[in-house]
């Protein structure tokens, strides 16, 4: 009997294969787990993000800013006729209920408009893919801040102007905030969200749940 042989097949080895055996790497390797911030549990915010949840966030208050002007404007009868070129071009008759509606239309615009960044900024926020759209949604809605801006009288204090254009700073702020959020960082932000919330979505309980005794006890 060969002793090395018997050495060999004591020792569990065997004979070795022909070829080497291909290990694969690590779990973790295969299925990077997710980087989570330990501050908060969730996946962490790349700066883009957060320079595109601010931009929103100040376009809309410049937007508040021009809307404020307005309702101002509106609510006394000598400034009622020019606070809104959508009330100028109307022509109401101040305290009448076509000059309400007008009014009420005009203040439904600038929620609107102080609104949709907010929505696109907190959905970037968040980790939602569609907010870039919702950015591009508020930058087509920011046009709509010429009907809401008063025209300039003559006797207007020389803030008023500033005050009523103050709204058109929007317009750069939801552009760069919507392009930022185009960027290859924010869409790996994205795609992290997206994975954490399938990892961490509650598994869907039975709808046939039966109470009481069982069937072959009844």
């Amino acid at each position: 009997m060969d002793l090395e042989a018997t050495s060999d097949a004591a020792d569990g080895l065997g004979t070795p294969p022909s070829t080497p055996i291909v290990a694969l790497p690590p779990i973790e390797k295969l299925q990077p787990s997710l980087r989570l911030d330990p501050a908060t549990g969730e996946p962490p915010r790349s700066a883009v993000v957060r320079i595109a949840f601010w931009l929103l966030l100040l376009a809309s208050l410049a937007e508040v800013g021009t809307i404020a002007l307005t309702w101002w404007r509106a609510i006394h009868m000598e400034s009622f006729p020019g606070s809104a070129r959508l009330i100028a071009w109307t022509h109401p008759n101040p305290g009448s209920i076509p000059s309400l509606l007008i009014a009420a239309a005009t203040m439904l615009i600038g929620v609107i408009l102080v609104a949709a960044p907010v929505l696109a900024g907190y959905l970037a926020w968040v980790g939602q893919p569609s907010a870039v759209w919702w950015a591009i949604g508020a930058l087509v809605l920011t046009s709509a801040t010429y009907v809401v801006t008063a025209p300039t009288s003559s006797g207007a204090s020389w803030l008023s102007p500033l005050w009523s254009n103050l709204g058109w700073l929007a317009v750069p702020l939801t552009l760069i905030g919507a392009a930022i959020l185009w960027l290859p960082p924010a869409r790996r932000s994205f795609a992290d969200w997206k994975r954490f919330r399938a990892t961490t979505s509650p598994a869907t309980p039975p709808a046939d749940i039966v109470y009481g005794r069982l069937e072959q006890f009844r």
